[in-house]
């Protein structure tokens, strides 16, 4: 006859404990992904979708000085410690040329989860781009304008005239906008600007493409006010001369502006001026005073 053993409440209670406790762990983060472009380095996860009320993340890593010389100890990233946040930028804190080994902890209650990058991460990987540049133009001034300078990253401005690419000018750009004077005896054609990104701690450089534009001959300063004096002398002149000459041409304008007409000869009646001496005017007179009535009464 066989017996069989039943288990006590307590032992019952602590096999129940033990099933839920593994049942529930708490899943490791999914998805670690390392974006690093000009030197900025940016951890992303994605989100856990538990019944915690709040999920925490931390970050670690540890180089090569951790796995040498420290017996590969943690090193905790300083601004991603209990974050909410699924992301982290690591920029500050892998400070060499080292290959990382970078994993997230993730934290519900009292369950804890790791999970690490496929891979390790050296800032040598980074992708380098150039800022974004326009160019505006004006006259024999060239005006230079960037989105973003950033710290880590020299940019070396190069402008030549087309066909003259032997003679480059290149200067190291500070600045988000930069002026640039060209020659004016040499501005006329087509010149071209390009700026070189370079990243001098891992050697490595990149370029925008290059943008080009044409500018016509440049009038000088004084040719503009030379030709203004000219005209004025010009309508002085022609007005001297006018005055001149009109009373030249008057009795030529008043005739062909103001033909004189014939009178008009009457058949059958013919005229006769009868023209006076003037000895006939030169006999003596008399004065003779008229007073009105009213004065000669007085």
């Amino acid at each position: 006859m066989v017996q069989t053993r039943r288990s006590t409440p307590i032992q019952t209670l602590l096999l129940l404990s033990i099933t839920l406790k593994y049942a529930s762990l708490l899943p490791p983060p999914q998805n670690l992904s390392m974006k690093s472009v000009n030197m900025r380095h940016l951890l992303k996860w994605s989100s856990l979708q538990e019944n915690c009320r709040t999920i925490s993340y931390s970050v670690k890593f540890q180089g090569e000085y951790e796995t040498q010389i420290l017996n590969g100890s943690w090193v905790d990233a300083y601004e991603c410690q209990n974050i909410t946040q699924t992301e982290c930028d690591l920029t500050y804190d892998l400070g060499s040329d080292s290959d990382y080994i970078i994993g997230v902890q993730a934290q519900c209650g009292g369950q804890i989860s790791w999970s690490q990058l496929s891979s390790t991460f050296n800032r040598r990987d980074t992708v380098l781009l150039a800022p974004n540049m326009t160019v505006t133009v004006q006259g024999n001034l060239i005006q230079v304008g960037f989105s973003e300078l950033p710290s880590t990253i020299t940019i070396n401005l190069q402008v030549w005239r087309e066909g003259d690419e032997q003679s480059v000018f290149s200067e190291v750009v500070k600045t988000q906008t930069y002026h640039y004077s060209l020659d004016a005896e040499k501005s006329e054609g087509t010149h071209c600007v390009k700026a070189e990104a370079r990243l001098e701690s891992i050697n490595k450089t990149s370029s925008t493409e290059k943008q080009c534009f044409s500018i016509q001959r440049h009038q000088s300063a004084w040719l503009k006010p030379v030709a203004l004096s000219t005209a004025v002398v010009m309508i002085v002149l022609l007005a001297v001369a006018l005055g001149w000459r009109l009373p030249h041409c008057g009795p030529w304008l008043k005739q062909a502006l103001c033909p004189k007409e014939p009178l008009p000869h009457i058949e059958g009646w013919p005229i006769h001026i009868k023209t006076f001496s003037s000895k006939l005017l030169l006999e003596p007179t008399h004065s003779v005073i008229l007073l009105h009535p009213l004065e000669a009464q007085d």
